[in-house]
């Protein structure tokens, strides 16, 4: 998928492009957290929003393609508020219109430099139908329409490219299509797998098992990194698969998912032993407070939140070593206090090592900005979330498939 000799192959950068008076739509990922009604500006609102801007400042005519939560869900709302935000960065003409509206009429009246954000993707109801193909999406309203009105197509999130949704594929079918800065960051970032030969570790934490052991595995497999420390959930789960006993904490493995899970970590661990670094102890939250405990100390009947000091020292060291590292997911429980030290202390190792960084993982992101670190302490800082964990898991992403196949 990525070139060998640096270039992002078969991808094309929108800005080799001539594209003033272009109309030029670009499938970006505004989707934020609504707290109390409001949108919470993200990074990826921002990082989409320079995009926008650059492309009004090359004179296209700019259409806004986003998501925005999920049908029946609290934060299933439409894309006004976002379109007033990215006014406000832009400092352009930014017209929003409803699915519902004349997008056409208001595409073709356009000027060169002004944007039109159109309505959250999900109210569609084609957006997310299943078995269809990018042809098939494109060869209905309203992408059908969108297409006869635009000169180009462009993909500038990785973080939505793990799905095969229309808005995702299907212009891609019909128009010259290209890559953004935003996901051209994202791919060059994820090169440095490819190029780096050897001292790669990948530290994985969080609660996303299932995703996080596809991870493992591929990369182990495909040898894109040396080593992988674990941490988290996700940790727990191989320490449970080598017999450890940890209390209340076992209740965590009695769902079929999780049953499905302990055989394949088991395996894991016959497989690849020597390049799996498990912690070595844990911290729990007795009366409020955090108590170190060694795995000799487990079972305890109160919940484990952390690694514990001795493993935070072990990954700490396995970071030093290592010119490029991975990190995907906190460690522990980073919104309380005292149960952020396994991922604060690693995230700084990181941060002030001298090895290629790459940070993923919305949970991560957040843990940043809570223990002090900025995303410019890393080499590069991923906002593609889920996307990110199938990429390093080696599937085929959808939205990039569709820019490989396209016109």
């Amino acid at each position: 998928m990525l070139g060998s000799q640096g270039e992002i192959l078969p991808f094309k950068d929108v800005f080799d492009q001539e594209l003033k008076g272009k109309t030029v739509v670009v499938r970006v990922d505004l989707n934020s957290s609504i707290v109390e009604g409001r949108v919470v500006v993200s990074s990826r609102l921002r990082e989409h929003a320079k995009t926008i801007y650059a492309l009004c400042e090359e004179g296209a005519k700019v259409v806004v393609l986003s998501h925005q939560g999920r049908k029946g869900e609290a934060d299933f709302i439409p894309l006004k508020r976002h379109a007033d935000f990215i006014k406000k960065f832009v400092d352009r003409n930014v017209k929003f219109v409803k699915w519902d509206e004349n997008f056409v009429k208001a595409i073709k009246e356009m000027r060169e430099g002004t944007v039109v954000v159109l309505d959250n993707t999900r109210f569609l109801d084609i957006e997310e139908a299943k078995g269809k193909t990018a042809k098939d999406f494109v060869a209905v309203e309203p992408f059908k329409s969108l297409a006869g009105v635009a000169d180009y197509f462009v993909q500038d999130a990785l973080s939505v490219c793990h799905r095969n949704h229309a808005s995702v594929v299907a212009l891609a079918a019909r128009l010259p299509s290209f890559v953004g800065p935003v996901l051209k960051r994202e791919l060059e970032g994820l090169k440095k797998l490819e190029e780096i030969k050897d001292g790669k570790l990948l530290v994985l934490g969080g609660a996303k098992v299932s995703d996080s052991i596809e991870i493992v595995e591929s990369m182990l497999e495909k040898k894109l990194c040396n080593e992988v420390c674990i941490g988290g959930l996700f940790g727990e789960v191989f320490l449970k698969a080598k017999g450890v006993n940890f209390g209340k904490s076992d209740a965590l493995f009695e769902t079929e998912e999780m049953k499905k899970l302990l055989p394949k970590a088991a395996a894991l661990l016959k497989k690849h032993g020597s390049r799996i670094v498990l912690p070595v102890d844990v911290a729990s939250k007795p009366n409020g407070g955090r108590r170190e405990l060694k795995l000799k100390d487990l079972p305890v009947e109160e919940a484990i939140l952390d690694i514990g000091v001795g493993t935070t020292e072990l990954f700490k060291k396995k970071v030093r070593a290592s010119k490029l590292v991975v990190f995907n997911g906190p460690l522990g429980v980073y919104e309380q206090k005292s149960f952020e030290i396994g991922t604060k202390k690693l995230l700084e190792t990181i941060a002030f090592s001298r090895c290629f960084s790459l940070v993923g993982g919305g949970d991560t992101e957040r843990a940043l900005f809570q223990i002090g670190l900025l995303p410019q302490d890393f080499t590069h800082v991923s906002i593609a979330g889920k996307a990110l964990l199938e990429y390093l898991a080696g599937k085929k992403l959808p939205g990039l498939a569709a820019l490989e196949n396209g016109v």
